[in-house]
């Protein structure tokens, strides 16, 4: 008697544990979601309360309306930490499972393995601004704004010292804590690659606006291995605050010193950062020849549910339906900006 697939006691066992994993993740991938629109949230209501006592003392009328709005700026994104923190503190599971520092040996990784990660990591993260421009460009060609929001510069010593800080520490810090610690981690339950994309995407609908969708979404992918592969989140965060910096740092030699220069310097670390993983990966070659590529290896547990069928829940649960209508939506208003 043959018995079919459909009646196979293991078969039936293999697509109740796939059918349990899709709905577990599309409740992750909706509570992640949540988690990011409820920090948005909280970050602008603090951010409108300051402007508007603010306004009310009239010091926005003064010469340091500039620096106050930066200052503004920073202590609204704070708070875009409260709510992840929160739900870090208060869920079940262990809080090193949202925010790990463990220690490179753990994961079977050297600090030379570390070294290298990071390098062809910060090489990808710069490689990112490539198909970020190109997005940009055939936006601008079509008549449609590419242009990625950024906030004031002028000449004043400390407007510029609060866009070097707002800049490079702020937002990574937070950004990081949000997305590759609570989203992340409340994602990773249901497989690191679904984990990793998943998070990545919704860092990338965040930001607002197709060119930083497009970077923020590449880099997310890059930060996010980093945080599972290393077991880690300081590797992400450091190259969170490394990128930012580096642009800020740009901004700056452009407004001080004028565009060449900061092309320059551009051209430099650019350089840098790509000569530093490649002679790094080439030495890795050298001496592990035929493993060499095994310190990039992230094992991936096996699961009885396709990624394409957990990734579905980014589009079939409430609270990640509403991040991409507020991505879509605040990206098309952009676009059409003059």
């Amino acid at each position: 008697m043959i018995i079919s697939n459909q009646q196979n006691p293991e078969y039936l066992h293999l697509q109740m544990c796939a059918k349990e994993e899709r709905r577990g993740a599309r409740r992750a991938a909706g509570l992640s979601g949540w988690l990011v629109l409820g920090s948005m949230a909280l970050m602008i209501v603090v951010q409108q309360a300051l402007y508007l006592l603010l306004d009310f003392a009239g010091a926005l009328d003064g010469d340091n309306s500039t620096l106050l709005e930066y200052l503004v700026s920073c202590i609204g994104y704070l708070f875009l930490a409260l709510i992840p923190m929160a739900f870090i503190v208060s869920n079940e599971y262990p809080a090193e499972e949202f925010l790990p520092f463990g220690k490179p040996k753990q994961v079977g990784l050297g600090g030379i393995d570390v070294l290298l990660l990071c390098s062809v990591g910060m090489m990808l993260t710069l490689a990112a601004n490539w198909p970020t421009a190109l997005v940009q460009h055939l936006l601008q060609m079509v008549g449609l704004s590419g242009t990625v929001p950024d906030m004031p510069l002028n000449q004043s010593a400390g407007t510029q010292v609060f866009y070097l800080v707002y800049g490079t520490v702020i937002p990574p810090l937070v950004e990081e804590i949000l997305f590759r610690g609570a989203v992340l981690g409340c994602l990773r339950r249901w497989g690191d690659g679904f984990a990793i994309a998943a998070s990545s995407i919704l860092f990338g609908l965040y930001h607002g606006n197709v060119g930083q969708f497009v970077f923020a979404t590449l880099v997310g992918l890059v930060f996010g291995y980093l945080r599972v592969r290393t077991g880690n989140i300081l590797p992400s965060m450091l190259l969170h605050m490394l990128n930012n910096g580096l642009a800020a740092v740009a901004a700056l030699l452009n407004q001080n010193f004028g565009g060449e220069t900061s092309g320059m310097f551009s051209t430099v670390y650019f350089i840098v950062v790509f000569a530093l993983a490649l002679v790094l990966l080439l030495l890795r070659l050298i001496r592990q020849k035929k493993d060499g590529f095994q310190v990039f290896h992230l094992a991936e547990r096996h699961m009885a549910s396709t990624q394409a069928g957990r990734m579905r829940g980014l589009v079939t649960s409430v609270g990640s339906i509403l991040m991409v209508v507020y991505g879509v939506v605040s990206s098309i208003s952009r676009m059409v900006q003059r």
